[in-house]
């Protein structure tokens, strides 16, 4: 009889890349070519930045066939508002051999779920129901050969080694330092979601699989 445990899954915020970015004036080509004339509003500089946010630096506006401005529909935000973006199922296949050593069985048949873009072609992933619990599969079966190479977690997770082991899965997953309160849900599953488990190296991979389905490492 297959048995259903409780987990958690801590979602927390992809981290910021800054980039710096500046308008090059000494290019002299202007919207199709050549030099803007007076009054070409490919000679006309973007709204004026705001202070401090590299992202909404100043630039210059380039006008295409119409004659329509390339930026005419373009979202500008500030820094850091385009982030928890869902990683397309390539990267995820990657990411996962890469951070857990080993590349789990259920990955090859599972493009269709996260609806992987053909050759060539780009999709921007989403996420749904469907795809998590696939993620979340995908991730415990990985997790299971991933446990067995390390021998602290021979033994059943307890409140202190499962702090240790929590905090050093999600610092190596998410390649950043994991906050108090997201190591805390992850020794949650590991000591109370997974209480009723009776094989260890299942307790382990349950607590392995919530850090891998969190958002630190299906978005960026």
């Amino acid at each position: 009889m297959q048995k259903r445990i409780t987990f958690t899954i801590s979602m927390t915020a992809a981290s910021v890349l800054m980039l710096a970015c500046g308008a090059d004036d000494s290019d002299p080509l202007r919207g199709h070519g050549g030099t803007a004339a007076a009054g070409d509003p490919a000679a006309a500089p973007a709204a004026p930045s705001a202070a401090g946010d590299p992202a909404l630096c100043t630039g210059r506006e380039y006008v295409g066939y119409g004659p329509t401005k390339l930026a005419d529909r373009r979202v500008v935000a500030q820094l850091g508002v385009n982030r928890g973006r869902v990683k397309p199922f390539g990267a995820l296949k990657t990411e996962l051999e890469r951070v857990l050593g080993n590349k789990p069985a259920s990955l090859a048949a599972a493009d269709a779920t996260f609806a992987a873009a053909p050759p060539r072609w780009y999709a921007e992933a989403t996420a749904n129901a469907v795809a998590l619990k696939t993620a979340y599969d995908i991730a415990f079966d990985g997790c299971l050969t991933y446990v067995a190479t390390d021998p602290k977690l021979a033994q059943a997770p307890t409140a202190a080694s499962a702090q240790e082991a929590c905090a050093a899965m999600a610092r190596k997953f998410w390649s950043k330092t994991p906050a108090p309160q997201e190591i805390a849900a992850c020794v949650d599953v590991a000591t109370t979601g997974a209480a009723s488990e009776p094989a260890t190296a299942n307790k382990w991979a349950y607590a392995c699989a919530s850090v891998l389905t969190s958002a630190g490492f299906l978005t960026y």
